[in-house]
């Protein structure tokens, strides 16, 4: 199984669909409609950093990420917002693989630090 993690090129036609794809089974496990309207929003803003991960180059999981600023350290810092791992790749390490990659992206890239919001209901997460 080889797994590989990058970054979205926000402006790639393909990239757009593999997230909106993504996107559409995250938002499944909620009573929420797509709205694609989102998904140019967010990949509009300057300061979003996706990820997309792939098993056997199978889109598998991404993560919607926010650089923000430290003022007291004057550094950036990266927050994890949306952490989705497809049903049939769980329990495989992709998780573990995903958080590994951003975590080096923000260390090639002097990020101070990374953080993670997690849902009070989300037990594995914790």
């Amino acid at each position: 199984m080889e797994i590989t993690i990058r970054r979205i090129e926000t402006e790639s036609t393909e990239d757009k669909g593999i997230f909106e794809t993504l996107f559409r089974e995250y938002l499944s496990g909620f009573s929420v409609e797509l709205d694609l309207s989102v998904i140019a929003q967010l990949f509009a803003l300057p300061y979003f950093h996706g990820f997309i991960s792939f098993v056997d180059n199978k889109p598998a999981g991404f993560a919607v990420c926010f650089e923000s600023f430290s003022t007291y350290r004057a550094q950036r810092d990266m927050n994890i917002h949306d952490f989705m791992l497809s049903d049939y790749f769980r329990g495989k390490g992709l998780g573990k693989a995903q958080l590994n990659g951003i975590e080096q992206y923000c260390r090639d890239n002097d990020y101070f630090k990374i953080t993670l919001e997690v849902g009070d209901d989300n037990v594995k997460a914790k």
